[in-house]
């Protein structure tokens, strides 16, 4: 056997060693160069990217390319599509995406895919800026207005987590695959989920200071320098990025 031989061989027996991940993209791209970095840290993990065709104006296949192997899927047999995966990524879920999970419609190839996902019980996983409409990005298009519409997206998330997805920062894209939150709440934590919500819903027409978590913005961050803060500070997305980035420095 010669070097190339043995150098082909290695890697395959890595590529064995390595959690076989599908990443399912969403229309929208933003922070797609963060997450893009992020991925290709995760050197214990092999991924597979599946690009929707409502996706593809948004994503460029070359960018992704580096990330993993990109899949092609006529959205027929998702339980098939999904055999010999150990986890499933939603990098950009977003609004209406959660909205046909937390209602068990299967419209569009990502809902169909994780909504597959869970009821096989693959762990799976998705950031969840878009649809928080207290995120920095939201505020920054302005869509952070309406208390009602913002209770409704909050009791959205919960169901879908009561469901076993996983939600939130890119920190979740950390843990390995068995860490993810695949198991569904107990009956008592989704009736105090249902009540909790039904609480926050009733009153969304009336905001109260309290329920709105205070998030340290970037500029802030930025102004004051990462020092001034402490690891109990709720960060925004762009704010965690940047002490991240400041950190590695």
């Amino acid at each position: 056997m010669n070097e190339q031989q043995i150098e082909a061989l290695v890697k395959r027996v890595l590529a064995g060693m390595q959690s076989r991940t599908l990443v399912v993209l969403g229309g929208d791209a933003d922070y797609q160069s963060l997450i893009i970095a992020r991925l290709q840290q995760c050197q214990q993990r092999r991924f597979s990217i599946y690009i929707p065709p409502s996706a593809t104006a948004a994503h460029s296949a070359i960018q992704w390319q580096e990330v993993g192997e990109l899949l092609t899927w006529d959205g027929s047999d998702p339980v098939q599509f999904l055999s010999g995966f150990e986890a499933v990524w939603l990098p950009f879920l977003d609004p209406a995406t959660l909205a046909e999970i937390a209602n068990g419609l299967f419209g569009s190839p990502g809902a169909a895919l994780v909504q597959t996902a869970l009821m096989k019980g693959i762990p799976t996983a998705a950031l969840d800026y878009q649809c928080r409409l207290d995120s920095e990005l939201n505020q920054l298009k302005g869509l952070a207005n309406n208390p009602a519409m913002t209770a409704r997206l909050t009791a959205q998330r919960q169901t879908v987590q009561a469901l076993g997805l996983t939600l939130g920062s890119i920190a979740v894209f950390d843990a390995e695959p068995q860490e993810l939150g695949c198991k569904p709440l107990s009956a008592n934590e989704r009736a105090t989920s249902a009540i909790t919500t039904s609480v926050k819903t009733t009153n969304a027409s009336v905001p109260a200071e309290s329920e709105t978590p205070r998030f340290i913005t970037l500029s802030e961050v930025m102004e004051q320098g990462i020092a001034a803060f402490s690891e109990q500070d709720r960060l925004t997305d762009l704010a965690q990025e940047y002490v991240k980035d400041q950190l590695a420095g």
